[in-house]
């Protein structure tokens, strides 16, 4: 993934795999279902803090990958 935009499907995909509603997602993120409605949408001007707090609701946590070596740093 390289940009907000392409990680609004994959939030979308990953609470409903969990049957989560937006208001529920945003609940356990301590966000608004607005900035869940927007992070979804691709809205690019969405907040890093939040942004990381959403996946850590998920329960995933983010890694940093070299996109020339594929090396992963933490």
């Amino acid at each position: 993934m390289r940009t907000v935009r392409e990680a609004g499907p994959l939030i979308r995909e990953l609470r409903e795999e969990r049957g989560w509603s937006q208001v529920e997602l945003a609940q356990r993120a301590n966000v608004s279902r607005t900035f869940v409605i927007d992070l979804e949408s691709g809205k690019a001007t969405v907040e890093t803090s939040k942004f990381m707090d959403v996946f850590q609701a998920l329960g995933f946590e983010l890694a940093i990958r070299d996109s020339e070596t594929g090396d992963v740093r933490w």
